[in-house]
């Protein structure tokens, strides 16, 4: 018993366990959809010991209306490791590269997760590749590469999540093997000596996360995934309470005729008030421009063309209330069609350890050429519960 009780003690010193899991229980209601009840959560693991760090994350969705959004996910599974000035990763991971707060023209290295909700932005699949950085104080050198590419789900049929008209085969189209890999460069640098500042600076090579939607038969479509070079610059400028961002993109297509070369900005300024009636508030305001370099070929397949000439404002309010409420608005318009989406989102602590959460969304669409056109004029309202732990 005591040799049994040595083991256990002598493997707890050499790994250090951390975990989350969530658990949420949502009603939507739609204007022109069927409603829906939906269970969603997930499950975020960390292992850690001398050598080595292990972190996994397991993601479940179930609808009681829409068999296609129903899955059990193992998004995240990774190992890194941390010496001296470096770090190293390899696995299954998600990555964030964006500065702004409404969309992210950067955010290029993970798949959207359409299944879950087509317009968050934080709806991603895992992609499996490895990398490393080197740290030199503050700023950093990283290289990467992600090793495939993914088959992506789409909802079909007369659903609010469908953007097709008819049916659609996620077996993944190639302009080259599915094992064909994708290098980056990743260069951060962070200065304070006169002004607060952090920019990034990505190279890729490889396939775009954009992909073109192509007839697969008479009557059904799928993805078509097409190598690119891209240039990226990320960065924000902090003066006083006010913080400048900047995003900009360029795509060279390297081996696919139909699809044009393109250049994606965004820029957007967020200014923060304290104590304005007990209240935090934050008010955002960010523009977003898509140019194509053939302005003739193939357009409106993908949801970040949705982001062209648009404007979008926001505000969050923190009430900076024991129950940690925080309400959230914000409009999307087209300054060159009849388009724009609103959305409002509430949060708030019921009890320690369940949030009380509300969303409310509407689209309006008043053409006919635009990948947000399908989406037609509809609203969506969610009121739901999550528990963590």
């Amino acid at each position: 018993m005591k040799i049994i009780l040595f083991f256990i003690l002598f493997i707890s010193s050499l790994v250090a366990y951390e975990h989350k899991f969530e658990l949420g229980v949502d009603g939507m209601g739609y204007s022109k959809y069927a409603n829906e009840m939906v269970a969603n959560g997930s499950a975020q693991i960390s292992f850690s010991n001398d050598l080595f760090q292990t972190d996994a994350k397991l993601e479940f969705l179930y609808s009681s209306e829409y068999k296609e959004r129903r899955y059990l996910l193992l998004n995240e599974l990774y190992v890194s490791k941390e010496f001296d000035d470096y770090r190293m990763s390899i696995g299954k991971k998600i990555k964030y590269w964006g500065e702004l707060e409404g969309y992210n023209v950067a955010d290029i290295y993970n798949q959207k997760n359409y299944l879950q909700d087509f317009f968050d932005k934080n709806a991603k699949y895992g992609a499996i590749g490895a990398d490393a950085t080197r740290y030199f104080d503050e700023n950093s050198l990283t290289l990467g590469v992600k090793f495939y590419e993914d088959d992506i789900a789409y909802p079909e049929g007369l659903t609010p999540y469908s953007p097709f008209p008819i049916s659609y085969d996620k077996r993944l189209e190639l302009s080259n093997k599915r094992y064909t890999p994708t290098y980056y460069l990743n260069l951060n640098i962070v200065s304070d000596e006169y002004i607060d500042s952090e920019t990034k600076v990505i190279l890729l090579h490889g396939y775009d996360t954009k992909r073109d939607i192509i007839p697969s038969s008479l009557y059904s479509l799928s993805q078509y995934a097409y190598r690119v070079n891209k240039a990226l610059l990320l960065s924000h400028i902090i003066y006083a309470d006010t913080i400048f961002k900047t995003e900009l993109s360029y795509t060279d297509v390297i081996d696919y005729t139909p699809m044009s070369d393109y250049t994606q900005l965004s820029f957007g300024v967020e200014k923060s008030f304290y104590e304005v009636v007990k209240a935090d508030i934050t008010l955002y305001a960010e523009y977003y421009r898509y140019i194509y370099a053939d302005d003739r070929k193939v357009k409106n397949v993908d949801i970040s063309e949705i982001y062209d000439n648009d404007f979008f404002l926001a505000m969050r309010i923190n009430f900076n209330d024991v129950k940690s409420s925080e309400l959230k608005l914000g409009v999307l318009q087209d300054l060159k069609k009849d388009e724009r989406i609103l959305k409002a989102e509430l949060n708030s602590r019921v009890f320690d350890s369940f949030v009380l959460h509300g969303e409310y969304l509407h689209i309006i669409s008043d053409t006919t050429d635009t990948l947000l056109s399908r989406f037609d004029n509809s609203s969506r309202f969610t009121l739901g519960v999550k528990y963590t732990y």
